[in-house]
């Protein structure tokens, strides 16, 4: 759903969104590459001290952003504006799968340990440890790639005023804030609306946006209510 919203509040907006895209591309992208590379070092190679550091620092500052996030969302929910605090909602809202992804990842690092303490051979004990933490690495990296191109588009939203119908009904507009109407004329759910008149397009798009004369539609798309 469109808004009239004005150009600094569009860009606020776009915070919390350039804070995610930051995050997943930087940190996460960073320990996952430690992860992969710490299973490949051999015990008593150079870098082997710091796999551990490698992994736990830039999921420590990732953890970081998730919970800065959420407490500035609901921040921006008691104090408004409404749009930005929309935004804010969206963006933690989506954390919540990479969250998942991080437990998931967990769950298949802690089994592969347990599997390997099963283990009699010190040689398959090190090999079932690092198959699974390898197979860790997929949950995290799907929900990256899913959670980059959300997060992109949240961006591109964010610029030209948009909410996403969903938000929009589970968090409404505070009645009467600034800035928090649909803007008029604008197509919403297919039908577009001009005083006593309601225009119905054959073809419609969720993403389409376009502005008419009442006076040049032809009759046969002009209904009165």
């Amino acid at each position: 759903m469109y808004f009239a919203i004005e150009e600094t509040t569009r860009r606020k907006a776009k915070t919390p969104h350039e804070l995610a895209m930051v995050n997943l591309l930087l940190f996460n992208l960073l320990m996952l590459i430690a992860l992969l590379a710490g299973s490949f070092l051999q015990q008593g190679a150079a870098l082997s001290d710091y796999r551990l550091a490698g992994v736990l620092v830039p999921l420590f500052v990732s953890l970081s952003i998730v919970a800065y996030s959420f407490v500035r969302a609901g921040r921006s929910a008691a104090e408004g504006p409404w749009f930005i605090a929309a935004h804010w909602k969206l963006a933690t809202n989506r954390y919540k799968i990479l969250l998942v992804a991080y437990v998931a990842g967990a769950a298949l690092i802690g089994l592969g340990w347990l599997l390997s303490q099963s283990q009699n051979d010190p040689r398959m004990e090190e090999l079932m440890f690092i198959a699974l933490q390898r197979v860790a690495i997929a949950p995290i990296l799907l929900a990256l790639m899913v959670l980059i191109m959300l997060e992109s588009g949240a961006l591109y939203q964010a610029g030209r005023g948009e909410v996403p119908d969903g938000l929009v009904e589970r968090f409404p507009p505070v009645s009467g804030a600034a800035s928090d109407g649909p803007i008029p004329g604008l197509l919403e759910r297919g039908v577009l609306r001009l005083g006593r008149y309601r225009i119905e397009p054959v073809v419609f798009g969720p993403s389409l946006t376009f502005f008419c004369n009442i006076d040049r539609v032809s009759n046969s798309f002009l209904k009165e209510k």
